[in-house]
């Protein structure tokens, strides 16, 4: 018999209660303190070493600085921080005052596309508090998913999953298959996907992204020109007074990808809208995602 110890089950035990904890210190911080405390806390990440300062060092290297970017890793933190605590905090809030802290601008564009009645693709990146958008779009009358994974294991994972769908979004585990999303498109919903990192087990193909291939998933493109659905980018930012602005922008004209590769092509445009919000404040994306390290076969890997 092959004794085991139990720190792994324990350390799994305790995920759903830390969570919790987590969830109730966030939703009792006054809004004018979750920007002193995520500097404090990003200060203080940025300290400890491990695996995402490695990765930050060589992302820095190959491309923030060949970019021309000013980037500190503690305000990478600190807005990755700020963005998860206004989530949790604004999440327990009325819908008056979520839509005090979170504004959108070009919610006729979201209207647009949704007229043809076939859902839409509303393509966004791992930027600022990323995970206010459905909420924020929600509150314009619309039907929202996210396409997305579980975090963490079990019951916490269960717990963090209850969060994001509170407020009527529809979460789509991205292992569920393409059933689920087609059927949730049928019901003409805006349904956000993020295409910024490289995500295992999806179909994806190499763009330029911020000077250098990266490994991008395609899947999106490849379903909107099949089945005619409208694609559009949006994305959050934060506001000088502390709060934040979703911006949606026009729908693609999708006819100019309509060839055997016209899939690749729409999924570099729309990985260059992203590039250019990150290039605007470079800062609130989230350096610390080895974006980069699958290299195309011909490539070196980063070191």
């Amino acid at each position: 018999m092959t004794f085991r110890l139990p720190f792994r089950g324990i350390r799994h035990s305790l995920q759903l209660p830390a969570v919790r904890l987590v969830v109730f210190l966030a939703g009792i911080i006054p809004g004018w303190m979750a920007r002193p405390l995520s500097t404090l806390l990003g200060v203080l990440a940025s300290t400890v070493p491990g695996r995402s300062r490695e990765i930050f060092r060589i992302n820095r290297k190959h491309v923030i600085r060949p970019s021309g970017l000013e980037v500190r890793l503690w305000k990478v933190y600190a807005n990755l921080i700020r963005g998860i605590l206004d989530f949790l905090r604004l999440n327990s809030r009325s819908d008056r005052t979520f839509m005090k802290s979170v504004e959108v601008r070009g919610a006729e564009h979201m209207q647009k596309a949704l007229s043809h009645g076939r859902g839409v693709m509303a393509i966004t990146a791992h930027y600022s508090a990323w995970e206010l958008i459905p909420r924020a779009v929600s509150l314009l009358g619309h039907d929202v998913g996210v396409v997305t994974r579980k975090i963490g294991r079990g019951g916490a994972a269960d717990y963090l999953d209850s969060l994001r769908s509170r407020h009527g979004t529809v979460t789509i585990d991205r292992g569920s298959g393409l059933a689920r999303l087609m059927r949730v498109l049928r019901d003409n919903t805006a349904v956000g996907i993020l295409i910024d990192q490289d995500t295992m087990g999806v179909e994806s193909g190499f763009v330029d992204f911020l000077g250098l291939p990266a490994r991008t998933p395609v899947g999106p493109a490849r379903l909107a020109l099949r089945f005619d659905i409208p694609v559009l980018t949006l994305h959050i930012s934060g506001r000088g007074d502390g709060g934040y602005a979703v911006r949606i922008d026009e729908p693609l004209d999708l006819d100019g990808y309509r060839d055997d590769n016209g899939y690749m092509r729409l999924t570099a445009d729309l990985t260059k809208r992203i590039e250019e919000w990150i290039v605007e404040d470079p800062e609130q994306w989230v350096w610390i995602h080895e974006r980069w390290a699958r290299r195309p076969g011909w490539a070196p890997g980063l070191q």
